[in-house]
């Protein structure tokens, strides 16, 4: 029986922990009675250098491919495989979708402003772009594991290639959707990168050896950023020219390199972390992950919309001392929210083999080109002109789930009477 890698859940959940973290402590929220803008205290002098600790997306996928790899081990084929990630995937962003078509049209009719209604239930939906990627990159994972097993270090050598080159193709075209390439590929690299972990391939690394790719990437991370077209910070700023986030950028390959060979030296370290804590957020990450956006704007609402209240500004004084308690605050209700939904991270969806035909293919190019929209906030030419700026990230997410369940439809068939079913 195959033990589970508590190093690679304890980053999991140190990493679930973080992302919850940011996104509580950077927005700037406020509101002047018709139009809620929402900032991000990391913009100021000095912040970017918050964000190259504190862009933990990589490790996200590192981990992801550790789990990946064990998986595709198991597995019987692809598909059995991919339907297996995706029905414990469809639960919980289901109902997290469900409440908030519901929760919208609620508030507004108890009387919070429609601007306000609009603009959190346009931002909370926007973690998905997480889940978006992680779809594709699953998608590729089958035939990625096969090339791991072929060709190794040869594979993270093309992807990284491939990753300069959408990069250079971008900017010397000035074609900016090209970047979007990216989307993909950047973030199969950490997920790659996973599977020389969970093959005992980094174990080998000695602590010099990963000392030194660490300051490698640290340093190539800050060539770019000197020398080249890239901003300092490694994720979106309000007002930026550009972003490493969106559409990604080669620096998020540098910063890669350098954050998984700086938690390998640290592994020790993270292994001392209590085991209850880390089985406990485990089990509940998605749902964390799912809620915690939407906990911090109710917290926003009741105190601005409710109370009058105005938060205080990032880095004063009162902003400090009041941080304890805005984290236990947003932790409670968090609490609350995931106690009302980890029963839908916890079922798990069971979707039948595939018939694939020319309507399968039809439903893949639909799923696909949703997860397109969600990934860039539906914001290529010409949505972003032609509809006027309709199609935002909350419509496209509905795009998401509207297609994947198309697909998952046409592809798949339950078993007729009397057939054996495989168990996955």
């Amino acid at each position: 029986m195959q033990t589970r890698d508590r190093f690679v859940d304890a980053l999991r959940a140190l990493g679930t922990v973080a992302v919850v973290l940011l996104h509580w402590l950077m927005p700037v929220v406020a509101w002047d009675g018709h139009r809620l803008d929402i900032g991000n205290a990391l913009s100021g002098t000095g912040g970017w250098a918050v964000t190259w600790v504190a862009q933990i997306m990589p490790l996200m996928f590192f981990a992801a491919g550790c789990a990946t790899y064990g998986s595709l081990r198991r597995s019987t084929d692809g598909w059995s495989f991919l339907r297996r990630r995706l029905g414990r995937l469809l639960w919980p962003i289901g109902v997290f979708l469900a409440v908030w078509a519901v929760a919208g049209p609620a508030l507004v009719a108890a009387g919070v402003p429609w601007a306000a209604v609009r603009r959190a239930a346009g931002t909370a939906p926007q973690l998905l772009w997480f889940i978006a990627v992680y779809l594709l990159v699953l998608a590729c994972a089958p035939l990625f594991g096969r090339l791991h097993g072929r060709y190794r270090w040869k594979v993270l050598v093309g992807l990284a290639g491939c990753a300069v080159a959408v990069d250079v193709a971008r900017f010397a075209t000035g074609v900016t959707e090209l970047g979007y390439l990216n989307a993909v590929v950047v973030w199969l690299i950490p997920h790659q990168l996973g599977f020389f972990h969970a093959d005992g391939t980094l174990a080998g690394w000695s602590r010099r050896r990963l000392g030194a790719v660490a300051g490698a990437g640290v340093a190539v991370l800050a060539g770019l950023v000197a020398l080249g077209p890239y901003p300092a910070s490694m994720i979106g700023m309000p007002g930026a020219a550009m972003s490493n986030m969106n559409p990604p950028t080669v620096c998020l390959v540098a910063l890669t390199g350098y954050q998984i060979a700086l938690v390998l030296l640290l592994r020790p370290l993270i292994l001392r972390l209590p085991d209850r804590p880390v089985r406990w957020v485990q089990r509940h990450s998605m749902t964390v992950y799912l809620w915690h956006l939407t906990a911090a704007f109710l917290v926003f609402g009741v105190l601005l919309l409710g109370l009058g209240v105005t938060p205080p500004a990032p880095g004063t004084a009162t902003w400090w001392w009041t941080r304890p308690l805005w984290l236990a605050g947003l932790g409670l209700l968090l609490a609350v929210f995931v106690g009302a939904f980890r029963w839908a991270e916890q079922r798990d969806m069971r979707l039948p083999r595939p018939r694939v035909g020319l309507l399968g293919y039809v439903g893949l190019a639909c799923l696909l080109g949703a997860l397109l929209l969600v990934i860039t906030g539906g914001t290529l030419p010409p949505l972003d002109r032609g509809l006027d700026g309709v199609l935002r990230s909350d419509q496209a997410l509905a795009v998401l789930l509207g297609a994947l369940g198309v697909a998952l439809g046409v592809l798949a068939r339950r078993p007729a009477a009397g057939a054996v079913s495989s168990t996955t």
